[in-house]
């Protein structure tokens, strides 16, 4: 099959959520999409709807590709093909292609993390020339929190973009896309956010039965004196009765905090892939 390419931004949105729903239904993940929902993508993980592909074999759409932009970087945010369509070297082509118009918008790398155990997509991006840069992992639990009230009570509410500001300026310069200060600013309320002694943390919201943590940064200065730890367990004091999630964006050699605050180490874990384009 040799593949076509339609705009996602001429597709329209509705029907890009169909189609990659059906295309995801069997993932290792299983996903479905509104349109709605892929206005929100293009909203907090900057997805570029008119530099994101629909493949079409003939005019029959068979895949969604989406793509994130910022400076002189892209991202593979989704990709994914209908059954029907897949073995056909329809993927490898698309890779190829998106690279191709990342390089001539004048992009200097792409970046991806595609599952671990999905070794077949974690093949074919390297075929096409990309590299494992670590794993990334995820944590979840619902750990007993020793009485806290005092931190709880205490517990300074901070703007979210503070906590973007400080994961800018304090965090590691090569964080995956989605726990990315950029990435991180876009959030606002039902999202929540506390600061404690030079240390900050994001949740989702802290209403729900199950909160995801969002981003966790210290400042130099204060690392390993167990400030983020007991800025964790103070959050979670404060809500009790939750189920705490951290997503397998998370760097594995920056995991073994989760760990000590008592979460498990979720099974499924993620590469984290990037190519240059010079």
């Amino acid at each position: 099959m040799t593949p076509g390419y339609r705009a996602v931004v001429d597709h329209g949105l509705d029907r890009t959520a169909e189609l990659a729903s059906q295309a995801f239904a069997d993932y290792w993940v299983p996903l479905t999409l509104s349109g709605a929902s892929v206005l929100a993508m293009a909203r907090q993980d900057s997805v570029d709807l008119a530099a994101s592909r629909i493949m079409l074999d003939q005019d029959r759409p068979v895949g969604v590709a989406l793509i994130a932009r910022r400076g002189w970087t892209s991202r593979l945010a989704a990709m994914a093909i209908i059954p029907e369509a897949r073995g056909q070297g329809v993927g490898g082509a698309c890779v190829l292609h998106l690279l191709a118009e990342a390089r001539a918008r004048g992009e200097r790398a792409m970046t991806l993390e595609v599952i671990e155990q999905n070794t077949g997509a974690a093949g074919l991006y390297q075929r096409c020339g990309f590299r494992i840069v670590r794993r990334l992992v995820g944590y979840a639990g619902s750990p007993p929190i020793p009485t806290m009230a005092a931190s709880a009570a205490a517990l300074e509410e901070a703007d979210i973009r503070e906590v973007a500001g400080a994961l800018i300026a304090h965090g590691p310069p090569d964080l995956p896309w989605q726990l990315s200060g950029e990435t991180l600013a876009q959030a606002g309320p039902p999202g929540v956010a506390y600061r404690g002694d030079a240390v900050w943390i994001a949740l989702t919201d802290p209403a729900a039965p199950t909160v995801t943590i969002r981003a966790l940064v210290t400042a130099p200065h204060a690392r390993r004196r167990g400030a983020a730890s007991a800025l964790v367990r103070a959050v979670m004091a404060r809500h009790p009765g939750r189920q705490w999630r951290v997503p397998a964006i998370w760097p594995e050699a920056l995991g073994a905090l989760w760990e000590g605050v008592g979460l498990e180490r979720e099974r499924l874990t993620q590469w984290q892939m990037t190519t240059d384009l010079g």
